[in-house]
């Protein structure tokens, strides 16, 4: 029954016009290419030359993962489950990286923290593209290799329930019960949360990126915090970005 409460829980945030209960299953995630080889010319990490506009995700590789405040601090202070709450294999969004240590964006309130966790305890993998949406624009930009590829109108939130500006990433990908309803055929969940929303269906405000039923409402100030896409657009992202892949919000 867990893996059927994925999408009501994911998205409790996400009301708005065009909207209603719907749940469904989770599909597998899908990380960008593994970082095998420790080696690199003149002794280098290889991490240090990634290409322009890529970035490190780390997936966890223990059933409970530490993140501290500091490498030099003596607990945690946060202990996330892997898999997540949800059943998903938990993604960290890399920000800096050292040969014991890594720092990561934290998919916890509030906004935008960051923390460090031990490099044993999670595979590096990569992902070439960044998202950025516009608010202000209605627009979400799709980057590869630090180029853009595509621009997409977005409905963010309104005025009493705004989406959130900070720097994100993708943390897990879900499956509506039904591809014509209002979440659409998938739904992305953010790392960020609602700055209004603490408590929503039993679950605390998390941001989505999704279809919905609605696409007259794309371009507008529709939501209760989640962005939403033209299911066709979506439905672009779903077969390109992987998990961990950033997104930064902006005015």
């Amino acid at each position: 029954m867990g893996a059927l409460l994925v999408g009501a829980l994911l998205l409790a945030s996400c009301g708005g016009p065009g909207t209603g209960p719907d749940r469904g299953p989770l599909p597998a995630p899908r990380p960008g290419p593994a970082i095998t080889s420790p080696q690199a010319p003149g002794g280098d990490d290889p991490l240090l030359a990634l290409p322009t506009g890529w970035s490190l995700v780390a997936y966890a590789t223990v059933p409970r993962i530490e993140i501290f405040a500091s490498p030099e601090a003596g607990l945690p202070r946060w202990t996330l489950d892997n898999p997540n709450p949800r059943g998903v294999a938990l993604v960290l969004g890399v920000e800096e990286h050292h040969p014991d240590w890594l720092r990561v964006k934290v998919p916890a309130r509030p906004n935008n923290s960051t923390g460090w966790v031990r490099r044993s305890d999670v595979r590096i993998t990569t992902t070439p593209f960044d998202l950025r949406v516009d608010r202000s624009e209605h627009r979400l930009t799709v980057f590869r290799d630090g180029s853009v590829i595509a621009r997409l109108p977005v409905g963010i939130g309104t005025g009493s329930t705004p989406t959130p500006a900070g720097t994100f990433y993708l943390t897990e990908l879900l499956r509506p019960a039904d591809p014509n309803g209002p979440w659409g055929p998938f739904a992305f969940g953010l790392s960020g949360f609602s700055d209004v929303i603490t408590s929503f269906n039993g679950a605390d405000g998390i941001i989505g990126l999704h279809g919905t039923n609605r696409p007259d409402l794309v371009g507008s100030d529709v939501s209760l915090g989640c962005i939403r896409l033209r299911n066709t657009d979506l439905l672009r992202l779903v077969d390109l970005v992987p998990l961990g892949t950033p997104i930064t919000i902006v005015s």
